[in-house]
């Protein structure tokens, strides 16, 4: 199976004004036409980012689909043959808790590497849904990794929370995907813009990332991200 899976998960590398890796994590075809979903914090103030597959090759991301910002979800489109695409088949449901999965992700810039664990919980925030909770490791680069069940089917993709002396790994359900209602598309480098000019959108970023640490319930860590939000959006729900 995981033979199968490796040729759908890419390397996603954002570049600098110099054309030096800024950062890296990590990505899956989601359909024939080359679309690749990975996390909306993957590509965060990225202005030039391409993929990476499996053979080496390069092809640049040409713009973005839809976007989930409170699931850390991003679709983008990239410029790749259609016979060089295989996308992964999306789970219709939830995994079960105890459920075996395994993770496939580039952690440290280590291409192609697994880990594997079982799903440990499904939480349940106010406002935002179900998150996944697992005990595959998952370390800076493996965010955007397909979480696959026994089938090779996406049950969730993975998102990095560090918190100091615990070992929490959380996942958002593979089905948010199917659930993203589609963008007004255009360009890493617009969407970085607008993302600087933009209070509201600042303010949604900041909301996003005290989500997270409820995720794990860290709520006194949290708090300051929701504080900044209400400054930037006194009008945020």
């Amino acid at each position: 199976m995981i033979k199968k899976v490796e040729p759908s998960i890419v390397v996603i590398l954002n570049y600098d004004q110099e054309g030096k890796i800024r950062s890296q994590g990590t990505g899956f075809f989601i359909d024939k036409g080359g679309d690749v979903v990975t996390n909306y914090h993957v590509l965060h103030e990225a202005n030039r980012s391409e993929i990476k597959t499996l053979d080496g090759r390069g092809y640049p991301i040409k713009g973005i689909v839809t976007e989930d910002q409170e699931g850390d979800l991003i679709r983008v489109s990239v410029d790749i043959p259609e016979e060089k695409v295989r996308p992964l088949p999306i789970s219709p449901g939830l995994p079960e808790v105890g459920e075996k999965i395994i993770v496939i992700g580039t952690p440290l810039g280590l291409d192609q590497t697994v880990s594997d664990g079982i799903v440990s919980a499904i939480r349940e925030t106010p406002g935002f849904g179900k998150i996944m909770q697992m005990t595959a490791p998952i370390s800076p680069g493996s965010s955007g990794s397909p979480v696959l069940n026994m089938k090779g089917e996406v049950v969730g993709v993975a998102t990095f929370l560090l918190l100091v002396g615990q070992n929490l790994n959380f996942a958002v359900p593979g089905e948010r995907i199917s659930k993203m209602s589609a963008g007004q598309g255009g360009s890493l480098v617009e969407r970085t813009e607008k993302m600087r000019k933009d209070q509201l959108a600042q303010a949604a970023e900041s909301y996003a990332t005290g989500l997270r640490y409820v995720w794990a319930r860290k709520y006194e860590m949290a708090l300051p991200y929701f504080i900044e939000t209400i400054m930037k959006n006194p009008k945020h729900a």
